[in-house]
């Protein structure tokens, strides 16, 4: 087929899954379902591309090339997350991978703990935002509090006395480089596929923001 009547072809398609997507509503089943079988489909990470075995990519934005961390509220925002560490790179599912990082609390954070998270894979057609199915994928969360687990944290948090219940406490916390088995998760969404993500999540409390952070990363199998 000639090349420039692909990427017509690809151009229209495109513009058709856009407009799907962002308009989209939990209730339509067959868009939402068209949605999802898109993000479903295993992707190469930006990294791993080249220009004899991917449709080019440099027009649809952002490009992945390793994991990045970055605050997207404000210096004085309460609560901070810094030296975060995420290994391998990309992050292989299933398998082991290896997490850290220092949080610092400002103020105590306790019920109504809001969280907005919006997630994004890079498809073919650009960044498609993963819509909230289950309580899971772009979602926001009324109040965290009666989600969080409960008085018993699991090691590896239990071990460095890092708390997963409200209220958080001032103070200081920090996990060291620890292997975590994403395998022992389960249940894992289907649109968690080989590709690139972006993910931003937002916390408040009562209309004030606590934190916001955002990440760019990459998985594979």
């Amino acid at each position: 087929m000639d090349r420039k009547l692909v990427f017509q072809s690809l151009f229209f398609a495109a513009i058709a899954v856009l407009f799907v997507a962002s308009a989209v509503k939990p209730s339509d089943e067959a868009s939402l379902r068209m949605i999802m079988d898109l993000l479903s489909v295993p992707q190469t990470p930006e990294r791993f591309k080249t220009e004899t075995n991917e449709v080019d990519y440099q027009s649809h934005g952002l490009q992945v090339m390793k994991f990045r961390w970055d605050n997207c509220g404000s210096a004085n925002d309460p609560v901070k997350v810094k030296n975060v560490t995420l290994l391998p790179d990309p992050v292989r599912l299933p398998g082991e991978a290896t997490l850290g990082f220092t949080a610092q609390i400002f103020t105590t954070v306790d019920s109504p703990l809001k969280a907005q998270v919006v997630i994004k894979k890079k498809t073919i057609f650009g960044w498609i935002e993963i819509p909230c199915i289950d309580e899971v994928g772009s979602c926001t969360y009324g109040d965290l509090c009666s989600k969080i687990l409960g008085d018993t944290c699991p090691p590896p948090l239990s071990t460095y006395g890092i708390p997963c219940h409200c209220p958080f406490r001032v103070g200081n916390y920090t996990l060291p480089p620890t292997n975590v088995d994403i395998k022992s998760t389960g249940g894992l969404p289907s649109w968690l596929e080989n590709g690139d993500y972006q993910v931003q999540a937002t916390v408040s409390s009562n209309g004030t923001r606590l934190a916001c952070y955002k990440a760019e990363l990459s998985l594979t199998s």
